[in-house]
């Protein structure tokens, strides 16, 4: 009836596998996030700085389908010239002072309206 069998007999793999089986995966690099450094000062030379992010004036929040990044950066303003990253690390803290002596000025309302005091 049938000739024999169409597929022949062969031997198992007599070899044992090349994997050690039981050691973890070893993942904890991949999952840190490297500091990214601060592109005006590293083009000033000054000295290296961790991007501030949310803390910077040039700074612009992220929304439901963007994410927050350096106004510097997004406009892509070619900041290899060391006096133009100067002069935008002096603008940045120009805009930094204002902003916390204003935030400042507004605790010092809010505090004083709580004491029942107007200033």
């Amino acid at each position: 009836m049938f000739p024999g069998p169409s597929v022949q007999h062969r031997n198992g793999i007599s070899a044992q596998t090349d994997v050690v089986r039981g050691g973890g995966i070893d993942t904890g690099v991949m999952s840190q996030i490297e500091p990214k450094p601060c592109t005006l000062r590293l083009a000033a030379g000054s000295y290296t700085e961790v991007c501030p992010r949310e803390r910077c004036a040039f700074w612009e929040p992220g929304g439901a389908v963007v994410e927050g990044n350096c106004l510097i950066e997004r406009l892509g303003t070619d900041v290899a010239n060391p006096d133009l990253a100067s002069y935008l690390l002096e603008t940045r803290k120009r805009l930094e002072q204002g902003r916390n002596l204003a935030e400042a000025e507004e605790a010092h309302r809010e505090f004083s309206r709580r004491l029942g005091r107007d200033v």
